[in-house]
């Protein structure tokens, strides 16, 4: 879902350019609220495109992890093109199972991402994107 959230504002931009326990809930200790700190390594708004004046850039986030293995959030994107800007904020939601400092995270509309924890940190990596989200 957040890759697809990505691609639909990248399609929209190019188009014009010609997790809180194991399943069982037996740990409790990432439970919690993330907010998205980098995008590929870059500090947010964190810009993924861009040609001439015209980019779009990762603006934001947040990933709310509940100990009933499911979380909440959203992702905040800003589109810059032809001096005209526009913001969209997607809503994420959906469960999540771990095993040890991996987390899948299956979102409502079925898409499935790998995450890891690793202390506060909260990274979501796949398809040339690496999202650090912090606690």
């Amino acid at each position: 879902m957040l890759r697809r959230t990505l691609l639909i504002a990248l399609a929209f931009f190019s188009l014009g350019l010609s997790a809180c326990g194991d399943s069982t809930g037996s740990d409790n200790s990432i439970t919690g609220n993330y907010t998205l700190r980098t995008v590929n390594g870059v500090a947010v708004p964190a810009t993924l495109f861009q040609q001439g004046a015209d980019k779009l850039e990762v603006t934001g986030g947040n990933i709310n992890l509940n100990r009933d293995n499911t979380f909440s959030g959203s992702l905040s994107v800003r589109i810059t093109q032809s001096g005209t800007v526009a913001t969209d904020s997607e809503p994420l939601s959906g469960t999540y199972t771990r095993n040890n400092n991996a987390l899948v995270l299956t979102f409502s509309g079925g898409d499935q991402e790998t995450a890891t924890i690793s202390g506060r940190d909260l990274t979501i990596a796949g398809e040339g994107l690496v999202l650090v989200f912090r606690r």
